[in-house]
């Protein structure tokens, strides 16, 4: 009985996600303080010292990309100042400033109708989905150049609370800031472009339809966000990157073979996530019903469309996601895409359940449960199973645990201090002995960890001015 009476509890609770939220990013805060800059690191901070902050971000367009955001996150590189400390510091950053856009977007989308334990056990749970499910958490939270990729996720969590935020009173003032936030992140990567140009389309076209009238504020944002993916997309540095031969199969540009690739991948891809999100949405459903029971008479108005139109523009936008990749590569999305692509996965579904369960009350008058009871010990036990066996955690409890991760950065440490001490510009590094999975991405290369060695023209060899050799 005293048991039952502790546990019922909100503060008690609340203490025990806390206490679950430490243990579930506790090795992953462990580990970035064993981060090394790697590959493109070299690269990105070369060229910054060589050519200057700004010459370094015309350079890029001109001759590589045309994400005009993520170019300036990757010019940040703490190595242009001849800092390794910065590498350890900013996974830290990162991980904390997503746990709480996270809970920011929690509390958006409930419009804070629940208690602050009911908030905290869904952010928990969307933390825990996301990071279960990443393909790879080295190249998302651990590599500072891909850092566009994991910036541009935080920054939408953010956006779309701002929305649901004022949905109901948006004004001119709301728009112009959607709006700037749109060019902020449709620049960073081109899924996330993809996405906000199909949301806000899709937005302004069923918007219109539903209302008989055009949706002027719809317009502009979708306006905004095609503008400028259109000037992303179509910068000279993504021709000159396409026509380099790095892509040279006969495939690109195929409507068929792309239509039928991203598909194919698609389903793949979802059906992966999907034991994982049908559980979560046991948890979600009661809370979307309570606070159905709780919202005001204009309150929740982002959430007033019909289903089939949530769930067409869903997997719709999760189509588009893969097919500009298979068009203009003929391959799937690369490992740190596909990130981004679960990322938005996850969110689009939780959106989508809240959807569905408010209109099966409000059509139906559906008399749905609002408490747990033993189904929830049933969940409980199934994340307690996920989080055992996921790789994601178990390699990360096991590279701090084992002391993989801090026998790695010593590796890097004296293959440094080798290179700095050697006067000749050949240099014969030892190869690595320790390779994290969680903190390195592991390629083909001869050297995950600096990519270049043995090759030619390798990020590393550049930045040192020295040619590598393993030994």
């Amino acid at each position: 009985m005293h048991y039952s009476t502790w546990f019922e509890n909100p503060d008690n609770k609340l203490r025990i996600i806390l206490l679950a939220f430490v243990i579930l990013l506790l090795p992953f805060l462990a580990l970035s303080f064993f981060v090394f800059p790697t590959t493109d690191d070299y690269c990105h901070a070369l060229g910054v010292i060589d050519m200057g902050y700004w010459g370094y971000q015309e350079h890029y367009w001109k001759t590589w990309s045309g994400r005009y955001i993520g170019t300036i996150i990757s010019a940040t590189q703490p190595l242009s100042y001849g800092s390794y400390l910065g590498y350890k510091i900013a996974p830290i950053i990162l991980i904390c400033l997503y746990a709480h856009a996270m809970w920011v977007f929690v509390k958006a989308i409930t419009l804070n109708k629940l208690v602050t334990w009911q908030t905290a056990l869904i952010t928990f749970l969307l933390t825990f989905v996301l990071i279960a499910e990443l393909p790879i958490v080295s190249g998302y939270f651990y590599w500072y150049t891909g850092y566009y990729y994991t910036l541009a996720d935080i920054g939408t969590l953010h956006l779309f609370a701002y929305l649901f935020r004022n949905y109901s009173t948006l004004k001119s003032k709301h728009i112009a800031i959607i709006c700037l936030s749109m060019i902020i992140l449709v620049g960073t990567n081109e899924y996330t472009l993809v996405w906000l140009v199909a949301l806000t389309g899709a937005f302004f076209l069923f918007g219109s339809l539903a209302n008989k009238k055009i949706q002027y504020s719809a317009l502009i944002m979708f306006l905004i966000a095609l503008a400028f993916g259109v000037l992303s997309i179509t910068a000279p540095g993504n021709a000159v990157r396409a026509e380099s031969g790095l892509y040279p199969t006969p495939l690109k540009f195929n409507l068929v073979f792309s239509i039928q690739n991203s598909l194919v991948t698609g389903v793949l891809n979802f059906s992966k996530m999907a034991p994982t999100l049908c559980v979560l949405a046991l948890v979600l459903i009661p809370y979307a019903a309570q606070i159905y029971h709780k919202k005001g008479k204009e309150e929740f108005r982002f959430l007033s469309v019909h289903p089939i139109i949530s769930l067409i523009v869903f997997f719709g936008c999760l189509f588009l996601t893969y097919f500009p990749t298979y068009w203009s590569i003929a391959g799937p999305p690369n490992l740190r895409g596909q990130c981004v692509i679960t990322f938005w996965t996850l969110i689009g579904f939780t959106y989508n359940v809240f959807v569905i369960t408010f209109w099966a009350i409000e059509k139906y008058n559906s008399n749905i449960i609002t408490r747990f009871g033993l189904i929830g010990w049933v969940i409980a036990l199934y994340f307690i199973t996920i989080y055992t066996s996921n790789f994601n955690y178990r390699s990360a409890w096991s590279d701090v645990l084992t002391g993989r991760a801090a026998r790695f950065y010593a590796e890097m440490e004296a293959r440094t201090k080798q290179v700095y001490e050697t006067e000749e510009h050949s240099v014969y590094v030892p190869k690595l002995k320790n390779t994290p999975y969680s903190i390195l991405i592991i390629t083909e290369a001869p050297d995950p960890a600096w990519g270049s060695v043995e090759y030619n023209n390798g990020c590393a060899e550049w930045y040192f001015k020295k040619k590598f050799f393993l030994k």
